[in-house]
């Protein structure tokens, strides 16, 4: 199988990934740049728990359900029907017991805006459920085109939505933004029903066997900790920030995280492709035709992700000069120490999603632990010391150190090598002219 074959879905993928650098930019502009400092740093810990809660139960309960879906689509209605049943009940719990913490969080982090959003945790969880398991319904057919449109009805929505309360004088606090992104939530799931319409009104809920979630769960048992050392690597930088500081530096830091965030724009691309594609050739035994196309996909993340790191590592300062108009310019070398972390990202970007496609979750499990227990050391020495830039390097240290781990565990399944990767050079040059000769002819 070649990466060639997938390019119409991996346009699709680009096109749904480009709303959230869109997104990105439109909060920069209408959101960190309107709300003072301390309703920014408390709506950046807002998000940090709900993407924390987010990303947690996805990982658990909703990529075995891409997983075992694509090796096996005679089984989608009851993989679907028991992933949404874990799915749902494990962010209601999640949801309601961060909800009834409020007090304690809005003690911790010196915040009482944060206090006020904490009560709409579990709304904000409801309105997503749709939205949340359609898109992963829809990867497992690798309909990215779907994907795109509920993606877009969420980010386009509040964007728009925001220039409006802008306009009419409605956009003060970090609860106004809450209001727009619940809204965007709702006319997301909506639009996920849409596409989704036959698979979720055909779910037989409360007739999934029991077999059907002991396989899940016993999967799980390994992903759940992956995704819960994964998450909080990739989610809990900013409640470090407010555990030791206030939410003034926590602006500071989410000003910086709000523009690195592109790389997970691409960590989720990899994310829509790579686990499905994985899935069906390790299943299928294609283990060499598997190893060429990762080699080629890390060719093209390398190929992408290093220069483009280094421009905007050589650029952050004039750059957050310009977008933030000065309020931000401290968070610049925040930035700058993040983004070298794409110097190596492509290792684990593939390497995350292909050991999940072939069903190796203890050696994801084992890479991801030493990661972590790095990145916490790191905080736990450099955040008290050099505040959001030392949680920066703590970022950037663990991030290298999951890069080779998770890379040398792909080579303990499958033949991969750095020599292998920069061949692919010349499997893209070949491609390149062919494609220039059938536009010429």
């Amino acid at each position: 199988m070649k990466l060639s074959e997938h390019l119409d879905k991996g346009i699709w993928t680009v096109a749904d990934k480009s709303l959230l650098l869109i997104y990105g930019l439109g909060v920069i502009v209408l959101v960190v740049n309107v709300l003072p400092l301390d309703e920014w740093g408390a709506f950046t810990l807002f998000q940090s728990l709900f993407l924390i809660l987010c990303v947690l139960s996805d990982s658990i309960f909703l990529q075995p359900m891409v997983k075992f879906a694509s090796e096996h689509e005679a089984e989608v209605p009851q993989v679907l029907a028991g992933s949404f049943n874990l799915y749902t009940l494990g962010m209601f719990i999640s949801g309601f017991a961060v909800a009834a913490l409020s007090g304690v969080l809005t003690s911790t982090f010196k915040s009482p805006e944060l206090g006020q959003m904490l009560p709409w945790l579990p709304a904000l969880i409801a309105l997503s459920i749709f939205r949340n398991v359609g898109i992963r319904y829809l990867q497992i057919f690798l309909r990215i085109n779907a994907i795109f449109w509920v993606d877009l009805a969420f980010f386009g929505s509040i964007l728009i939505l925001t220039v409006l309360a802008n306009a009419f004088g409605l956009f003060r606090t970090a609860m106004d933004f809450l209001y727009l992104n619940m809204i965007g939530a709702a006319l997301s799931s909506l639009v996920a029903l849409v596409f989704c319409s036959r698979a979720f009104f055909s779910m037989k809920l409360f007739s999934v066997p029991r077999d059907e979630y002991v396989r899940m769960l016993s999967f799980a048992k390994f992903q759940a900790g992956t995704s819960a050392l994964l998450t909080l690597q990739q989610w809990s930088d900013a409640l470090i920030v407010g555990f030791y500081y206030t939410p003034r530096e926590v602006a500071v830091y989410g000003a910086a995280k709000n523009i690195y965030r592109f790389l997970d724009a691409i960590r989720e691309g990899a994310t829509l492709l790579v686990v499905p594609i994985t899935s069906r050739m390790h299943t299928q035994r294609d283990f060499d035709g598997l190893s060429a196309l990762l080699e080629q996909m890390l060719f093209v993340a390398f190929l992408i992700l290093v220069p483009v790191s280094f421009i905007l590592a050589i650029a952050a300062k004039p750059l957050f000069h310009i977008i933030y108009h000065g309020q931000y310019d401290a968070g610049a070398i925040v930035f700058q120490i993040l983004i070298l972390s794409g110097f190596t990202l492509p290792l684990s970007l593939i390497g995350t999603n292909a050991l999940i496609g072939m069903g190796k979750a203890k050696s994801l499990f084992l890479a991801t632990l030493g990661a972590v227990a790095t990145f916490f050391a790191a905080s736990y020495i450099l955040a008290p010391l050099m505040a959001s830039r030392g949680e920066a390097l703590a970022v950037l240290i663990s991030m290298t150190v999951l890069a080779f781990l998770q890379f040398f565990a792909m080579r303990g399944e499958i033949t991969l090598s750095a020599r292998g990767i920069l061949g692919r050079a010349g499997d893209a040059k070949r491609f390149i002219a062919q494609r220039r000769k059938d536009f010429r002819e």
